[in-house]
């Protein structure tokens, strides 16, 4: 009976999530011929070079690598900009997927033919620097462009979002399984550079046939990075002059934003304040990428000195992409489930989240310099690797994913959009500090890198990062104490229950701001607690959240009396959706104005208990 039960369940919740669209059939083949281009050559590309360079450097190969791997992160939120402002998603795609197929070409000629094996690096270099750009652009562009296909069905945000990520999962599995075991890890380079050409080719004039079926979304003129812009340059060309508003959250370090606070631009203050409040907790990840820098050049490199089998290579490659997934879903689901009991506070599990996976570096670095002292004294087999790729794994999926959702609980919708460029462009920059790194220990100095890597002292440079990333944890413990108060102010007012009208919200006010008054009242009698101005503070702050909630009303009143003689013209589809999109935005800030104002008055009926409480101790004293 379980059986079944457990089958039900799965055929449900399998039943709710697969929805097919004429589109996505055409889509299919693109991602997987991307995901194959990723699996068999970018992901473990300095295993190819290994290969294909007639004199293999490990310093150089490093080197290329990180290059690589951090040029494609850092240009990742450049590229989501671009498409969603300018060209959209459907040219973004055009684009890289052409690049990607001149790169193979030009890689399979820079190869050479099977015998001689040599790489000529002045065709090498410049197609890997467009596979580079290709990469950049597919690596959110792909999956974002599979989303907007589900958008006409009307299946709501997280049903979207969910078939979604089920149909990316499934060909992301079928792309491992086949680059694990299909004919594809016995190719050398230059074979598989023109069998993934012809894949991808081949995909490419399938997903063109389908461009009638396609749904695009419009490209966003006034798009929210562009006020983040337009606030920053403002604050630091009104640096000479005084403030004149405080805006919400009060952030010292941030202070200067105030100055850009003009009428109507509160809001855009306070949303670019929260974005960069994300800096300090960014900035902790530069470490972590720093190990997973070493992830994907120095563990890929020892596992080739090990072994000539790519099979091997690709399921160590394959288990640390596993082991990501399966972290990630089992803790997002976890978190979830916390949150539903109303006594987690979603933000704080995030940041517990990640803090795990900033430990999780430790042991990693440790399994690590294990293996590399090793192998210096004995012959050991490939899969003594596997202790640190499944530790890599576990800090992926619990740091970086704990990152893009902390991001999206902190920061405003319009602007959630770019919490995976962003967690990129951080790790993008940890590959940049490691190429610094090799570049520093490879002087005569240190010595630790040498051109091959049975010479190399990889097990010092282990202990290094053993001792980064225990500090950098440290550290992260002490920036998390900062996120407090302010940082969890958007999640504070999104748990608490807020009637969706604005009547239902102006009674919540109304009850609550009573019981502040009467506390303060209950306390007039014991003048040493209470003063005349916090009274008159109370006062203020009722009278100011009154009129922020009366004029949210009426500006809501004002959009419905507007938008009925909308409905009966007839206008083109383009003015009827960017208007619905303003009207979105709109009723976004809103409903934002309005928390802030709640949250001010459970601030306030926080304060007055506080204060009936030490004047009932006075009392008994």
């Amino acid at each position: 009976m379980r059986h079944i039960q457990v089958l039900e369940l799965c055929r449900e919740k399998f039943g709710y999530y697969v929805v097919f669209t004429p589109s996505i059939f055409f889509i299919l083949g693109l991602i997987l011929s991307y995901k194959l281009v990723e699996k068999t050559f970018l992901s473990i590309l300095i295993t190819r070079l290994n290969d294909a360079w007639e004199e293999y450097d490990l310093r150089s190969a490093v080197v290329v690598v990180n290059l690589q791997e951090g040029t494609s992160a850092v240009l990742v939120p450049v590229f989501t900009y671009v498409a969603e402002v300018y060209t959209g998603r459907f040219l973004m795609l055009f684009f890289s997927t052409t690049l990607c197929i001149i790169g193979l070409l030009l890689n399979y000629v820079a190869v050479g033919n099977d015998d001689s094996g040599q790489l000529e690096l002045q065709l090498f270099y410049p197609a890997l620097g467009l596979m580079t750009l290709a990469e950049a652009a597919q690596t959110v562009t792909l999956q974002a462009f599979l989303d907007d296909q589900f958008r006409p069905m009307d299946l709501g945000k997280d049903r979207r979002l969910g078939c979604t990520k089920f149909w990316w999962i499934l060909v992301s599995f079928v792309a491992a399984i086949f680059a694990q075991f299909g004919p594809l890890t016995g190719f050398h380079s230059r074979k598989l550079a023109l069998v993934l050409m012809g894949l991808m080719g081949g995909c490419f004039l399938v997903f063109l046939l389908g461009k009638k079926c396609y749904h695009n979304v419009l490209t966003i003129q006034n798009h929210p990075f562009k006020q983040v812009g337009n606030v920053i340059a403002r604050a630091i060309a009104n640096r000479n002059l005084d403030y004149t508003l405080t805006t919400q959250p009060r952030v010292p370090w941030l202070r200067w934003l105030d100055r850009a606070a003009e009428a109507g631009s509160v809001e855009q203050v306070r949303k670019v304040k929260l974005l960069l409040m994300m800096l300090p907790l960014w900035s902790s990840f530069l470490t972590l990428s720093l190990v997973s820098a070493s992830g994907t050049t120095f563990f890929y490199d020892e596992a080739t000195s090990l072994t000539e089998d790519n099979c091997a290579i690709l399921f160590l490659h394959n288990l640390m992409r596993f082991t990501t997934f399966a972290v990630s879903e089992t803790s997002s689901y976890v978190v979830g489930k916390l949150e539903e009991k109303k006594q987690y506070n979603q933000q704080k599990m995030e940041v517990v989240r990640i803090g795990i996976g900033m430990w999780c570096c430790v042991p990693c670095c440790l399994a690590a310099w294990v293996t590399a002292t090793r192998r210096q004294h004995d012959t050991i087999n490939v899969y003594w690797l596997t202790p640190q790729y499944f530790l890599l794994g576990l800090m992926s999926g619990l740091s970086e994913d704990g990152l893009e959702s902390f991001y999206e609980s902190q920061v405003f919708e319009s602007l959630s959009t770019f919490g995976p460029p962003f967690g990129e462009l951080v790790m993008g920059l940890g590959k940049f500090m490691s190429i610094l790194c090799v570049l520093i220990f490879s002087t005569r100095r240190f010595e630790w890198f040498q051109s091959d890597i049975g010479n190399s002292s990889l097990n010092k440079y282990y202990i290094l990062l053993v001792v980064l990333s225990f500090v950098n944890a440290v550290i992260y413990c002490l920036v998390v104490c900062w996120y407090k108060d302010d940082a969890f102010l958007v999640e504070d007012e999104e748990n608490g229950s807020f009637p969706q009208q604005v009547g239902d919200q102006i009674q919540l006010l109304d009850s609550v701001a009573p019981r502040s008054i009467e506390g303060r009242k209950e306390k007039s009698s014991c003048a040493d607690t209470i003063s005349e101005p916090s009274r008159n503070e109370v006062e203020v702050e009722k009278e100011e959240a009154m009129g922020i909630a009366s004029s949210i009303e009426g500006q809501r009143i004002s959009r419905r009396t507007v938008s009925k003689p909308r409905e009966s013209s007839s206008r083109d589809v383009i003015t009827e959706s960017s208007s619905s999109r303003q009207e979105e935005e709109e009723e976004e800030e809103a409903e934002d104005v309005l928390r802030r104002a709640v949250n001010k008055f459970r601030r306030l009926a926080s304060r007055a208990a506080r204060r009936r409480f030490d004047s009932t101790l006075s009392k008994n004293e």
